[in-house]
């Protein structure tokens, strides 16, 4: 797996439009930085509770994202502070990690902690795993959205995952 920084720079620059349109619309702050093809956003969830969510787009679109919540208050990433806690296993204990085919930690073959070894990761884009079209999140716009939607859906949303 090797994908230059100039094709991964290029997805990422194609794609950002939908994100900051994204980001009027939910009242996020973006902040893009090429160099590290990091897309950093933050967000609010339906409580008021801010979320900075990454993602690490080194080899993109060949493997999905590395999405890693970061703590608002001390920097930290992938604690389970960091990370929401919902009514089903999207947030995922393990890791923590988001259990979708766009994050690359839940892939047990990308990263140890991943819970599934079973996924194909250079299917991520075109995955049906849980009975949904993954192909309709396989942008940063569409795995951004679909974080949010969760966080502001009263059933899915149940604050941080540790305190």
């Amino acid at each position: 797996m090797a994908v230059s920084h100039a094709i991964s720079l290029h997805h990422i620059r194609c794609e950002m439009p939908h994100v900051e349109e994204l980001a009027r619309c939910y009242g996020w702050k973006v902040d893009f930085r090429s160099e590290d093809l990091i897309v950093e956003v933050r967000m609010k969830a339906r409580t008021g509770d801010l979320f900075v969510v990454e993602a690490q787009c080194d080899n993109y679109k060949e493997v999905p994202p590395l999405i890693e919540f970061i703590d608002p208050d001390s920097g930290e990433p992938g604690s389970r502070r960091a990370y929401p806690k919902g009514s089903d296993s999207f947030f995922h204990g393990s890791g923590p990690c988001i259990c979708a085919p766009f994050s690359r930690k839940a892939y047990g073959s990308l990263i140890e902690t991943g819970p599934h070894g079973d996924w194909n990761p250079l299917d991520w884009m075109n995955s049906t795993v849980q009975n949904v079209v993954w192909s309709n999140h396989a942008t940063l716009a569409g795995m951004f959205g679909m974080i949010q939607a969760r966080l502001n859906h009263p059933d899915l949303y149940m604050g941080r995952m540790g305190t």
